[in-house]
């Protein structure tokens, strides 16, 4: 399981720890607040930009920068502010069987990109028919007298 999938699950359970404690509450969400679909695409896009972002040999004060600047570009481009990001994310941890929800459709939504990634990384019949002309080679590549 790698760092981004550690993550997310660890999150997830504790989402659904909180969950379990709560009753489910279905009252309209407060002006400002983000819906569910909406808060479900921008923690997707802050997953996947954390996720790629991780993958850099970066300093914590590069990483930092990187992060701000991949953060306002995300929320500009869903149409939100950082500030009703975060208080819709405020919101959703004092609703915690809500935030299970949004979560579990995050995971769901990674999972669900993460295969269709991974069936595109095919092997190239190249590369395999190399492994089969190498078991046919000799083992030792010099001749013996």
């Amino acid at each position: 399981m790698n760092g981004i999938h550690r993550r997310l699950f660890i999150i997830y359970i504790l989402v659904l720890t909180l969950a379990s404690c709560s009753q489910r509450e279905q009252e309209p969400l407060p002006a400002g607040i983000l819906s569910k679909d909406k808060m479900v695409a921008v923690l997707v896009d802050i997953h996947l930009a954390e996720a790629a972002a991780d993958n850099r040999s970066l300093n914590v004060q590069q990483m930092n920068s990187l992060m701000v600047n991949k953060y306002e570009e995300l929320f500009k481009q869903h149409g939100i502010t950082g500030k009703a990001f975060l208080d819709s994310y405020n919101y959703y941890l004092e609703h915690a069987a809500l935030l299970a929800d949004i979560y579990a459709e995050v995971v769901n939504q990674l999972t669900t990109r993460e295969s269709r990634v991974g069936r595109g990384h095919k092997v190239p019949v190249s590369m395999s028919d190399s492994l089969r002309n190498a078991k046919s080679l000799p083992v030792d590549s010099i001749p013996k007298n």
